[in-house]
């Protein structure tokens, strides 16, 4: 028997509170993100370009940069948003 919380409807295995059950999430639309998601990944391959050519390899992940690399991509995607 699932955990129930007080205010909660129990349906199968899942519990599912009044307010989701009554305000279900709508899905963004895919298309109008397209540009976005091309323009992250743009951004990404360059942080990731740069960094193996100066470290003189050939293939460089998002993992391997330090945390202020890290945070320098992050903030740059943060202004796609």
């Amino acid at each position: 028997m699932p955990f129930q919380i007080p205010g909660s409807l129990v349906v199968g295995e899942e519990t599912v509170t009044e307010a989701t059950a009554a305000n279900p999430t709508s899905t963004p639309e895919v298309g109008n993100e397209a540009p976005a998601v091309g323009e992250a990944i743009r951004i990404i391959q360059r942080h990731i370009d740069k960094e193996a050519r100066n470290r003189w390899v050939e293939h460089l992940e998002v993992r391997d940069l330090c945390p202020r690399q890290k945070a320098d991509l992050v903030n740059e995607l943060a202004r796609l948003f």
